[in-house]
């Protein structure tokens, strides 16, 4: 089981394109905080100044470089550090833009514009993982050193190509290549960084990884303590350690959390009773799941299916 796939597979990434941009010199842009979403820009063609708010510091993005932002704070993307920036909304309303074609904004230098691809992932509101909270402010994925000869170039080549040219359809294949992104700009700073604590150094030990792999694939599985340490071939109380000091969680504490996880989507996409979602997910019976779905989101099953279908239904 990749249990990394199995994590990311349940955030259900919506990925969705705001625009592209043709930016003559001076411009500035920022863009407010939005939850529960990663923003993404990708750059296409010159060059930008990146700053995530409020303490990293600016970040120099050159054709073929990815910034994903994926806590989705507040940020500026400008021509220079120093630039004065304009909101969004400003440019936009400003612009005229209709969502058609490119968002042309700055100053009278368009002799070689600056364009963009920009847009953000939404996750599933019922998602809940400690893999989100570890992510950091920003991941920038480097051409030079991440994209150019390996697989990720073909997929920057497409989207910079479906958007420069704007053939019918061009949206939709952007918003799908754009997921592609995301999983990939997490898995080269998975890669390329070193962690200490969280479910990706977990998934880095042998044994953690072994034992993680085991209840993701298998969760609705009575998995007891011994049986675990099994898997990552260690001892029992030694596994109990390790696992709490890496993960944050017991083992059993991590079980739960994710079967959880697991009735929450079940609970939103589908129309089984409560009894077969418990059953599913590794309960005993739905008494044994609603106190476990109490005690993680704190309502009843019932009352979550309802508020969830209440808000995906259409307004009249």
């Amino acid at each position: 089981m990749d249990v990394l796939s199995d994590i990311l597979g349940a955030l259900r990434l919506r990925g969705t394109l705001y625009f592209s941009t043709e930016f003559g010199r001076p411009w500035g842009l920022r863009v407010p905080q939005f939850e529960r979403v990663a923003r993404f820009h990708l750059m296409v063609r010159g060059a930008c100044w990146a700053r995530v708010m409020p303490d990293l510091p600016a970040i120099l993005l050159e054709p073929g470089d990815l910034i994903l932002i994926p806590h989705g704070a507040e940020h500026v993307l400008a021509d220079t550090p120093d630039t004065p920036c304009r909101t969004v909304d400003e440019v936009v309303k400003a612009a005229g833009f209709t969502g058609e074609g490119a968002l042309v904004h700055g100053g009278e230098d368009r002799g070689n514009p600056t364009r963009l691809v920009c847009g953000h992932f939404a996750f599933d509101d019922g998602f809940d993982h400690s893999f989100l909270a570890q992510l950091p402010p920003a991941i920038v994925v480097r051409w030079s050193e991440m994209v150019k000869d390996s697989p990720l170039e073909n997929i920057f080549r497409f989207i910079t190509r479906e958007v420069l040219e704007g053939r019918p359809g061009h949206e939709a294949v952007t918003r799908r290549l754009s997921e592609v992104l995301f999983v990939q700009a997490v898995r080269s700073w998975t890669e390329s960084s070193r962690h200490e604590q969280g479910i990706l150094a977990a998934l880095a030990d042998p044994g953690l990884a072994a034992a993680l792999a085991a209840m993701h694939k298998e969760p609705a599985k009575r998995w007891t303590l011994d049986e675990l340490a099994r898997r990552a071939a260690m001892g029992r109380s030694a596994f109990a350690d390790r696992f709490k000091a890496v993960v944050g969680e017991t083992p059993h504490r991590y079980l739960t959390l994710w079967r959880v996880q697991n009735a929450r989507r079940l609970l939103a996409e589908s129309d089984l009773s409560l009894d077969r979602i418990a059953t599913e997910v590794g309960y005993d019976s739905s008494a044994s799941l609603s106190r476990a779905f109490r005690r993680t989101v704190r309502t009843a099953p019932g009352t979550y299916r309802r508020s969830v279908r209440r808000n995906a239904t259409p307004a009249p």
